[in-house]
């Protein structure tokens, strides 16, 4: 079987078979950045629990690695979008009621521990520029993501048979991609 760009879709026998990519780009399309953030507010929690904040927040001061680490899980949780990605989500039917709560729970609490190790009151507080970009781009961004979870529905619901339909979709994804200047 081959898809519209001549890729052999038969190789993929197995999710163990994708790359990272593909993965991380769906993540980050449907606005929930998923592999940037998910767990990380239960191990940080956990770390706090065993060793307090205090040495946590003195770890994030002295060591590169994990200021870096906090910093990036920052940045995704600041860029992801739980309302818009709970529409996305509901695409998957009953699987939604399963799983988004708990997405959702994570995120929160990931946000939570972010902000409680680093002192803020709000994600990216030290970084004015950034923060406003993503308050800003995103007025622009939504209404296309909302359009691509509508798209999504009726292209499952033609049996992914419209071609036209399939180059909207295209085009939606290339607009997402572009207006969050990040394509995973």
């Amino acid at each position: 079987m081959q898809s519209r760009q001549g890729l052999d879709l038969q190789s993929r026998d197995t999710i163990e078979d994708l790359k990272g990519v593909p993965w991380v780009f769906a993540w980050t399309q449907s606005r929930n950045i998923l592999p940037g953030w998910f767990g990380f507010g239960t191990g940080l929690k956990a770390i706090v629990a065993r060793y307090g904040e205090d040495a946590v927040r003195e770890m994030a001061h002295d060591w590169y690695f994990f200021r870096a680490l906090l910093g990036d899980v920052e940045l995704v949780l600041a860029k992801a979008d739980l309302a818009i990605a709970s529409r996305y989500s509901t695409l998957a039917g009953d699987l939604h009621q399963r799983f988004f709560g708990s997405i959702s729970e994570e995120f929160e609490l990931s946000v939570g521990q972010v902000l409680a190790v680093q002192r803020q009151q709000v994600l990216l507080e030290n970084n004015n520029t950034l923060r406003r970009a993503i308050r800003l781009r995103n007025p622009y961004v939504d209404p296309m993501s909302l359009l691509q979870v509508e798209l999504l529905r009726r292209w499952r619901d033609g049996q992914r048979r419209d071609g036209e339909l399939y180059n909207v979709l295209v085009a939606s994804i290339n607009g997402i991609a572009r207006g969050l200047q990040d394509s995973g």
